[in-house]
C-alpha cells in the first residue's frame, strides 16, 4: 500500500499556526509541538483509519486523532489517495464549532 498525501485546508493551517504560537509561548519543550504534528502526518499517511469516527459534526467520514503530548485533536477525512486535515483544535477547548464539508 502506498502512503496517502496529507493536505491541510487553509483553516487547518491557521489553526496549527495558532496552536503552535500558544505552545511556543507557554511551554518549555518547544520542539514537542512540531514532532507531534510530524508524527501525526506520517501516521495518517500510512494508517488513515487510525482515528475515531466523529459523527456529531455532520461531515461524512470525519475522523479525529488525539495528539496526547500537545493535547490537540486533528480532524480529517480521507479517500484512496489523500488525507485532508480539516481542523486542528486544542482539546482544552470547551465549545466546538461545527465543521463544514
Amino acid at each position: 500500500m502506498r502512503p496517502r498525501r496529507v493536505r491541510f485546508t487553509a483553516t487547518a493551517q491557521r489553526q496549527v499556526a495558532h496552536e503552535k504560537t500558544w505552545w511556543l509561548e507557554n511551554r518549555l519543550h518547544i520542539d514537542v509541538f512540531a514532532t507531534e504534528i510530524d508524527e501525526a502526518v506520517r501516521m495518517l499517511s500510512l494508517l488513515p483509519g487510525a482515528g475515531t469516527l466523529y459523527v456529531g459534526a455532520g461531515t461524512r467520514g470525519l475522523r479525529r486523532l488525539y495528539l496526547r503530548k500537545i493535547a490537540c485533536h486533528v480532524y480529517y477525512t480521507f479517500d484512496a489517495h489523500d488525507v485532508i486535515v480539516r481542523a486542528v483544535w486544542g482539546a482544552r477547548r470547551v465549545r466546538r464549532r461545527p465543521l463544514k464539508a
